[in-house]
């Protein structure tokens, strides 16, 4: 291999970021469960107030311990860029090689931005054959995302970081100075893309 291919990217979780999200998850779970139970002054037991402290006691506890388990159980890499492909094991345990994404293009929603990869249909089928990954692909066309979401929420690096080592090692795997200068990044984006 030559030596001007970039280094492969292996990223992982950012103990750092999460831990405040943990703290938040936990005093949203102690609200719910006090409102749940009746614990506070204002709270008297009303059927509507019960409800919103048992469903927020579920949705909270369940977001904390997922921030917990990541945080401790989670060990190495998470995300990992190569010259070959790129691997999310939040999405897939499977490698995706640069030769099956048509197109990487750089989104944005309410605050948070994203890196979309458009893939091969045949990979597509591979990949969400199941009926729940198919729902999460259809969501994302809906929203017009069509492709596959790397998020950057919660990783040891930032979107524009993300964003340029993915741009980088598919021109290094397509063998081109840029991949802009092929009109594959960035051709066609939502309203609400970003440059």
């Amino acid at each position: 291999m030559s030596s001007k291919l970039p280094d492969d990217a292996e990223i992982g979780y950012c103990r750092s970021r999460l831990l405040p999200l943990i703290g938040l998850g936990t005093a949203m779970t102690l609200l719910s469960a006090s409102m749940a139970v009746g614990w506070l002054p204002f709270n008297d037991m009303d059927v509507s107030r019960r409800v919103m402290g048992d469903v927020g006691l579920v949705l909270f506890g369940l977001a904390t311990a997922t921030c917990v388990w990541m945080q401790f159980a989670v060990k190495g890499p998470v995300v990992l860029v190569s010259n070959y492909g790129i691997r999310d094991l939040r999405i897939a345990n499977e490698f995706i090689l640069w030769d099956s994404v048509t197109e990487i293009s750089a989104c944005g929603h309410r605050g948070q931005k994203f890196v979309v990869l458009k893939i091969t249909p045949a990979l597509e089928q591979r990949l969400f054959c199941d009926g729940t990954a198919r729902a999460l692909l259809a969501a994302n066309r809906t929203a017009g995302l069509d492709g596959i979401v790397i998020r950057p929420n919660g990783l040891d690096t930032d979107f524009s970081a993300l964003l340029a080592a993915c741009r980088a090692h598919y021109a290094a795997a397509r063998g081109v100075g840029s991949p802009v200068q092929r009109g594959v990044v960035g051709a066609t984006q939502p309203q609400w893309a970003v440059a």
